[in-house]
């Protein structure tokens, strides 16, 4: 009996001290939070499964690289992060090359939940409680949306739209999904999940915004090798092209400032201001950041309407990003993941 007695303390003083260890573990690494500041998408190198997010404290400059791997034991969030997306209290992390979306808690990237049932999926919204999703699908088929249940986090249905189904914004009661393979903007009734309108535009759309008169704006890349970007704005009640603007460059990134009214569109290691009352581009640049290789992604802080601006450094290191206030004046900047595309500004 003493010598069961004896058994049972030593059994006993094991699972304090490895519950003490393994509490000691837990403090030394704290799951952190990220509420607020500037998260930025690095698609990472193509097929290293090495993308990531990295978040940005405009206050204290603090930079935090990887805070999916740094909440979730070090695990890879995937091979080509393409964008992100915050919607109440979850983040939907795009991963293309892996063919799925990470669903994450949108203050600690903690991973919740994976959508796997997609195929080269881009751009991700919400409208009306639902969750949608563009897919490329492949590269010779059709693209589609496909509607996601926010609860379940489950693919309800899928939408047909044109190849290469890669932008989506919701306005005017409606989603618009640019179609980059082509030269389409699909319009969808999100009641029916139909497509009930194809508006043409220039060759590889892109990019959508909505300015201060709820019409959509596409950036359209042009043919490849040629210096023939342009823009379209669509008026999203008779969904009618009612402007275009032709870039006469190479150009496939934009973004808009707070009050809308004003578009800035990249080129090179450049950045134009156009607004949108202009008719055509101005000759001088806003912005030239000469040590870059080439900016590859923008984006515009809807509270401070500084302007971020991200060089991919040709994926071969990690990236860079510039800060500039309203005026074009550099603030600082700071490294990043490897091939930094966009930014998400909490």
């Amino acid at each position: 009996m003493k010598q069961f007695r004896n058994y049972f303390l030593s059994i006993l003083m094991l699972a304090i001290l490895v519950a003490s260890v393994s509490s000691c573990k837990d403090d030394e690494n704290p799951v952190k939070e990220f509420p607020s500041g500037v998260l930025v998408i690095n698609e990472g190198a193509f097929e290293k499964s090495n993308g990531s997010i990295t978040h940005y404290d405009p206050e204290t400059k603090e930079v935090s690289q990887d805070i999916f791997g740094l909440n979730n034991n070090g695990l890879a969030l995937g091979d080509i992060v393409q964008s992100l997306t915050i919607a109440g209290d979850y983040a939907y992390v795009v991963v293309n090359n892996d063919n799925k979306v990470e669903v994450t808690t949108a203050n600690t990237f903690k991973s919740v939940h994976t959508i796997s049932s997609v195929s080269l999926p881009r751009y991700f919204t919400t409208h009306n409680g639902k969750g949608y999703l563009t897919e490329w699908v492949s590269f010779i088929d059709p693209g589609r949306v496909a509607v996601i249940n926010l609860t379940s986090h489950a693919v309800e249905t899928t939408i047909t739209t044109d190849y290469g189904s890669e932008n989506i914004i919701a306005a005017n009661n409606k989603l618009f999904v640019s179609n980059n393979f082509s030269n389409t903007v699909s319009v969808i009734n999100p009641t029916s999940n139909e497509v009930t309108e194809t508006i043409e535009v220039g060759s590889s759309p892109g990019e959508l915004v909505q300015d201060s008169e709820g019409k959509v704006w596409v950036i359209c890349g042009g043919d490849y090798g040629e210096a023939n970007a342009s823009l379209h704005r669509i008026n999203t009640a008779t969904n009618e092209v009612d402007k275009t603007i032709e870039l006469e460059m190479s150009a496939g990134r934009m973004a808009i400032n707070k009050a809308k009214d004003q578009l800035y569109v990249v080129s090179g290691k450049a950045v134009y201001k156009i607004s949108i009352t202009d008719t055509t581009v101005p000759e001088t640049s806003f912005i030239s950041v000469t040590a870059a290789v080439g900016l590859y992604g923008i984006g515009v802080d809807t509270e401070t309407d500084e302007i971020y601006l991200a060089d991919a450094k040709g994926f071969a290191a990690n990236g860079s990003v510039y800060r500039y206030n309203a005026s074009g004046t550099l603030l600082d900047e700071f490294t990043a993941g490897i091939g930094p595309n966009g930014f998400v500004f909490r």
